[in-house]
């Protein structure tokens, strides 16, 4: 199987020329434009990049939102999509799919800085409550479900970028531990 990040995020009013139908299906097929995407996409696919995975999954453009037939059989497997993703990104700091969710060009890097030479991991911040769990993206009931699934999550958040997996959290504002 393929490696591929799954993107959990908030629909806004206009989102509906981003969804695809019956209508645009054929052509979505053939060809989206990075381009004519909203923002949050954008974001997305910059983040699925840099992980080195080639494939992305967005509700919105893979279930066929006019079908009830095609939005039946994908929410039947949404335990597998999320469950079986490599991480997903929850875009937590973005108000629809239009505003994006990197607080400067830097967020993309995803890499340990160059003042780093370890990975920093500790124990739950003390802003994660605020930042993830409180953030309007999380009051969403598919949300719930979306991160319950996921093996592992990477925030997008307002403040800071966390680091979220079965096991622990983590943060890009933890202090390096040193050797």
């Amino acid at each position: 199987m393929d490696l591929y990040t799954a993107l959990s995020h908030r629909w806004g009013a206009d989102d509906h020329k981003y969804r695809t139908t019956r209508a645009n299906f054929e052509a979505r097929c053939k060809e989206i434009k990075f381009n004519e995407l909203p923002l949050t996409f954008q974001n997305a696919i910059d983040v699925t990049r840099k992980l080195g995975v080639q494939y992305l999954w967005i509700d919105s453009i893979c279930i066929i939102q006019d079908s009830c037939e095609d939005v039946r059989q994908e929410c039947s497997r949404m335990e597998e999509v999320y469950a079986l993703a490599y991480c997903t990104l929850a875009a937590t700091s973005a108000k629809d799919c239009n505003k994006g969710f990197f607080r400067n060009d830097n967020d993309a890097s995803l890499g340990p800085d160059d003042r780093y030479e370890s990975l920093c991991i500790r124990k739950l911040d003390e802003n994660f409550a605020r930042d993830v769990e409180q953030a309007e993206l999380n009051q969403r009931g598919w949300v719930f479900q979306e991160r319950a699934l996921s093996r592992r999550i990477i925030h997008f958040a307002g403040t800071q970028t966390y680091w979220e997996c079965g096991n622990m959290v983590s943060c890009e504002s933890a202090d390096p531990i040193t050797e």
